[in-house]
């Protein structure tokens, strides 16, 4: 009988090694010892952690590209467009923190190494922000810009909420801040206040 993959335990493994240690200190061994099994049967899934480290982030850029592009499909007004896209941010930190921080902390790394015909999240917002720009809620400029602005302003709370001191933010389980995050990035790319 063959023995089950440890494929899934192991990529979970390696995504909570690199969450907690960053990918530079994590270890092959620390990825097998997490994931309960010897490294040989992680070389058996995966050549080297560099691949399992491309690989989860070329997975996790793809599931929520595919959220944004659904969000970006739907035919609502681009103001509540734009409202339910930072929900989305927000809401893929909380129900994937690991995958979420890994990718934040590692897209210099990691984008240059996607494959031809990857779609980038950024790009999908800022459809959304042409899209919100030809309705006139959005200000005139750069739509890239404004799109990274937007993204930015949504993102960086939840680096401090992950570098900060213990208790300086907790993104995780206080929803009470989505208010003001919200607020701030429609503001910092808004024609008028949204």
């Amino acid at each position: 009988m063959p023995r089950p993959s440890q494929r899934a335990a192991i990529v979970d493994a390696a995504l909570r090694c690199f969450a907690e240690l960053g990918y530079d200190a994590t270890r092959v061994k620390h990825i097998a010892d997490k994931a309960g099994v010897a490294e040989s049967a992680l070389y058996r899934h995966f050549p080297s952690k560099e691949a399992i480290a491309q690989e989860l982030y070329a997975e996790f850029l793809r599931s929520y590209a595919e959220k944004l592009l659904n969000l970006a499909g739907s035919d609502q007004k681009p103001e509540g467009k734009l409202r339910a896209l930072v929900a989305l941010i927000l809401d893929t930190y909380r129900e994937e923190p690991d995958a979420f921080i890994f990718v934040l902390f590692n897209t210099s790394r990691r984008l240059p190494s996607l494959p031809a015909g990857t779609v980038y999240p950024l790009d999908v917002i800022e459809s959304i922000i042409i899209e919100a720009q030809s309705a006139g809620v959005v200000r005139d400029g750069q739509t890239n810009l404004l799109a990274a602005i937007l993204l930015g302003a949504v993102q960086q709370p939840v680096v401090l909420a992950t570098l900060g001191r213990p208790g300086a933010l907790n993104l995780l389980g206080d929803r009470g801040y989505d208010v003001i995050i919200t607020e701030a990035a429609l503001a910092a790319v808004g024609r008028t206040p949204c």
